[in-house]
């Protein structure tokens, strides 16, 4: 026999598995029965005793930042008052995401960071809720003091950042664009010669 007729031989077999493994149904399994795999539960985390639903109620530190933010712009200790409870917050996320990065079974398998299915399953308990909200809880109060400490070196009005706190503290990423938005319009008028204070 040939090489040549062997080798299209090798290629129309390649090609019927392809379109063999292509074409099968998923539950295929040729005579094998499929391997049992054992349902392993998923831990939760847990520090001293506390659950994430426990340590809940921590975060809710980061609205008395808002309130100064808010109520107290111009105070002199304002700065490390905002900072303490993302602080707070950022060690108690820290402690969760290791928790759960060191226990392989605190998470479902699909969970990832690679496709909006992965990030949904990351979402889909308690603790991993409890470190996303944490999340926020660190970074828009961070946002809103930023928003504070440049208005005053702007020269933006406080009446006119407060609306940008709230819609901050509320939508994160939408109140930082109307923050910018009032910025530049401030910046705009004051470069024209009016007066916005």
């Amino acid at each position: 026999m040939e090489p040549c007729l062997t080798a299209r031989r090798g290629r129309r077999l390649c090609c019927a598995l392809l379109l063999l493994a292509v074409l099968a149904p998923p539950d295929l399994t040729f005579g094998a029965k499929p391997p049992v795999i054992e349902e392993v539960p998923r831990e939760e985390f847990e520090v001293f005793g506390y659950k994430s639903a426990d340590l809940f109620p921590v975060t809710n530190s980061s609205l008395l930042s808002w309130a100064f933010l808010i109520f107290f712009p111009h105070w002199r200790h304002l700065k490390p008052v905002v900072l303490l409870a993302p602080i707070v917050n950022a060690i108690a996320y820290t402690i969760v995401v290791l928790y759960v990065f060191s226990h392989p079974n605190a998470q479902s398998d699909e969970a990832n960071m690679k496709s909006l299915e992965g990030i949904t399953a990351m979402f889909s308990n308690q603790d991993g809720v409890f470190a996303g909200w944490l999340h926020y809880c660190v970074f828009d109060p961070l946002v809103g003091l930023g928003e504070v400490l440049d208005s005053q070196q702007v020269g933006v009005p406080h009446l006119f950042v407060v609306p940008c706190l709230l819609m901050t503290m509320f939508l994160g990423p939408a109140g930082f664009l109307l923050y910018l938005a009032i910025r530049w319009l401030a910046i705009y008028v004051k470069d024209d010669g009016f007066s916005v204070q």
